[in-house]
C-alpha cells in the first residue's frame, strides 16, 4: 500500500515520467554536439596551435550546445522531476562512467586551453569555453545523480535519509 502511494506521488510530480526523460534528452544532445564538433578541433589544435583560426560557425554550435545543456539542466534543477524508477546496476556504472569521462574530455581542453598553451583568443571566445566547460559539468552533475539513482544510492522523495 505504502509503495502504491509512493508511486502515485512520483507520478503526480512535475511533468509526471515523462519530464526527466525529456530534459535529459536536452542536456544529452547538447553535450553530443559539443564533443562532436569540439573533439576534432581539438585534436587539430593538439598537432598545431598555431594553425588555429577563428571561425564565426563555432558561435552557433557551441551556444546551441550550451543552451540545451543549460536550459535542460536548470529547469530539471528547479522542477525535480520524478526520476525512473527503475534499478539497474550495471546501466548506473554505465552512466557512472560515461560521467566521469566526459569531464575528462572537459579537463583536457581545459589543460589545454589555458595551462599549456596560451592560445591567442579573446575574451569572449575564453569565455564561451568556460561556460561550455561548465555546461559539460552539469551534464556530468546529471549523469552522476541518474547514474547514483540507478544503483539505489540517490535518495528519492519521501524516503528518509539512511
Amino acid at each position: 500500500m505504502r509503495e502504491a502511494s509512493a508511486h502515485a506521488a512520483m507520478t503526480d510530480r512535475a511533468g509526471g515520467c515523462w519530464l526527466y526523460p525529456l530534459l535529459l534528452t536536452m542536456e544529452t544532445s547538447g553535450a553530443v554536439i559539443l564533443c562532436w564538433k569540439a573533439i576534432p578541433l581539438y585534436r587539430l589544435l593538439i598537432v598545431d596551435p598555431a594553425s588555429y583560426e577563428t571561425r564565426e560557425r563555432i558561435w552557433v554550435w557551441a551556444l546551441t550546445a550550451i543552451a540545451l545543456i543549460q536550459i535542460g539542466y536548470w529547469f530539471r534543477y528547479r522542477i525535480k522531476p520524478a526520476l525512473p524508477q527503475l534499478h539497474n546496476v550495471l546501466l548506473g556504472h554505465i552512466l557512472l562512467f560515461v560521467s566521469r569521462l566526459s569531464f575528462v574530455v572537459a579537463t583536457s581542453v581545459f589543460s589545454f586551453v589555458f595551462i599549456a598553451y596560451k592560445l591567442e583568443l579573446d575574451a569572449a571566445r575564453y569565455i564561451l569555453t568556460v561556460v561550455g566547460l561548465f555546461s559539460l559539468f552539469c551534464y556530468t552533475l546529471e549523469l552522476q545523480r541518474l547514474g547514483s539513482a540507478l544503483l539505489g544510492l540517490e535518495q528519492r522523495p519521501g524516503e528518509s535519509a539512511r
